[in-house]
């Protein structure tokens, strides 16, 4: 968060005594994680239908679909659907995780009082709910199917900008600088390993994500959550490569590196940035 961002107080949660704040943070997030459960399970179904019955009117009509699966993770789901399967095997496994629900309910609970504990009764912690409730169901939709679907990132990145009218997270020249840089950064990586491996590294859901993120954090943030979301990708991967669990050419769900840094962006500021040199 930009250290000159004001604190704009929210005169209902103002009037509360701290405890109970802290309460009904925690419950309001627990609720939202279950919402978050149906959202997990039920956006990928709805964007693979969406696909599907855009194959099936292309095929109809004989010309190809305007909005084909961008992401190579997607495209075996939409053959399968189209020989038939109306749910593929890694969107059809969401629905046999029933302890996912309360996974879920207890991440948004911790993280809803951790926001009321770090923004106090303001403006920020409301944005901040929507945005840590957001990254969390985006991050769990990518390590699921691989996706990052328009539905969620897309609002995500206007919001961003919304918030940030008045300053809450960045400044708003910041703000739009760091939407255009961060989906044009990954857009140009993209095309550079394309180049060196003739083969794609990352989905445009990417690209996406890491606009928002700089529409809600500036672009000062950037280079900080990208660092972070590359680190936690190292280790992780690099740790399931060496159990055999990952192979060293398998796509894995970089989204959620980047939900999981831009949620520490928004607790710990741009700290990182003093670390390696930048301005805060």
């Amino acid at each position: 968060m930009n250290g000159d961002a004001e604190l704009l107080l929210v005169d209902w949660l103002a009037q509360l005594e701290p405890h109970w704040r802290l309460l009904l943070f925690a419950a309001v997030g627990i609720i939202a994680g279950l919402g978050l459960d149906v959202i997990v399970r039920r956006v990928p179904l709805a964007v693979e239908q969406a696909w599907l019955e855009e194959m099936q009117a292309a095929d109809a009509s004989g010309t190809p679909p305007l909005h084909a699966p961008s992401h190579p993770a997607a495209l075996p789901s939409a053959a399968m659907t189209r020989a038939g399967s109306l749910a593929s095997p890694h969107l059809a496994r969401l629905d046999t995780a029933p302890t996912r629900r309360w996974q879920l309910s207890l991440l948004s609970g911790v993280l809803s009082v951790a926001i009321s504990w770090r923004f106090g009764p303001t403006w920020q912690s409301i944005g901040a709910l929507g945005l840590v409730w957001t990254l969390i169901a985006l991050a769990y939709i990518d390590y699921d199917t691989q996706l990052l679907p328009d539905m969620l990132t897309l609002p995500l990145l206007w919001v961003g900008l919304l918030c940030n009218l008045g300053h809450w997270f960045a400044a708003l020249p910041a703000a739009v600088v760091g939407a255009a840089a961060g989906y044009m950064s990954l857009w140009a990586l993209y095309w550079v390993y394309w180049w060196l491996r003739r083969r794609e590294g990352m989905g445009f859901g990417d690209f996406k994500l890491y606009a928002a993120l700089g529409a809600w954090f500036g672009w000062t943030a950037l280079l900080q959550i990208l660092t972070l979301a590359c680190l936690l990708a190292i280790v992780v991967a690099g740790s399931a490569w060496i159990a055999g669990r990952l192979r060293s050419d398998q796509m894995f769900p970089f989204g959620a590196f980047l939900a999981a840094a831009g949620i520490a962006t928004l607790f710990c500021g741009n700290g990182l940035m003093i670390w390696i040199g930048g301005t805060p």
